[in-house]
């Protein structure tokens, strides 16, 4: 049984391929660190690209097909580059039972899921080499406004624009933090989180609208005024770069000064 077999029997392929995506370029961005270990590696990378997954398994209103898919898809992929944890793979296994139980997917994902699961509590062979990524890609657009869940709390932020090729955007979150998704009314007038452009990111990862991960989701689009008082000032850098895995540390200290 190969890795994209039992991808391709999830038959989620949006799911699948950003998914892929974040794990593959994560990866890569980890084993670049000079002289760390496979384990340094492994302890880097499940963390944090959990955490950005958690808002699609954990989300109590997702169907439960989409959250027993994930598991299983999550679980295959760190296999896949090498990795292994104990408790995804045993949501995993659990999801292959669900699925089959309530004839989610094929006859054939039924008839391979011993050995789906043989693969998955196999251990994995470390890579030896950065995987490859497609060059990064984004179909967010200029002037969206976009709520990105970090925790249990949701973060408004403006898209300023697309750099390079629309290989990702600049946003510049609102100040605040809200405890459900936040309202375009509630946007209304709401400054920038930090001035000087403090609060704008360059966020590579931040590629769907709809985003599978629903760690990303659509307020407003052609938006035309952005939150005031961010501008940058002169001799100043114009954004941080940061990747979507990595972006609760990036902004954990921007959001101290406000809940709604």
């Amino acid at each position: 049984m190969r890795h994209q077999q039992i991808l391709d029997k999830l038959a989620a392929r949006g799911v699948v391929q950003a998914m892929n995506q974040d794990v593959a370029r994560w990866t890569g961005q980890q084993m670049s660190y000079p002289g760390r270990s496979h384990a340094e590696v492994e302890r880097a990378v499940i963390p944090p690209v959990l955490t950005r997954w958690r808002c699609l398994l954990d989300a109590a209103d997702a169907a439960a097909t989409a959250k027993h898919v994930g598991w299983v898809a999550l679980a295959t992929l760190l296999h896949k580059y090498g990795f292994h944890d104990g408790a995804i793979t045993a949501r995993a296994v659990a999801s292959v039972d669900e699925l089959n139980r309530h004839v989610l997917l094929s006859d054939v994902f039924e008839r391979r899921s011993p050995a789906i699961k043989a693969l998955l509590q196999s251990a994995p062979t470390p890579l030896t080499r950065r995987p490859p990524h497609p060059r990064p890609v984004t179909f967010v657009r200029p002037g969206d406004v976009v709520s990105i869940q970090l925790a249990d709390r949701f973060h408004a932020a403006f898209v300023h624009e697309l750099h390079g090729a629309n290989e990702f955007p600049v946003i510049e979150f609102y100040a605040g933090s809200f405890a459900q998704l936040p309202t375009m009314a509630q946007l209304a007038d709401r400054p920038a989180a930090r001035a000087d452009a403090r609060a704008r990111f360059g966020v590579v990862g931040l590629t769907f609208l709809p985003d599978p991960a629903r760690q990303v989701v659509a307020l407003a689009a052609q938006h035309s005024t952005a939150p005031p008082g961010g501008d940058p000032r002169v001799g100043d850098g114009l954004w941080i770069l940061t990747d979507i895995i990595d972006l609760p540390g990036a902004t954990a200290a921007l959001f101290d000064d406000g809940r709604d």
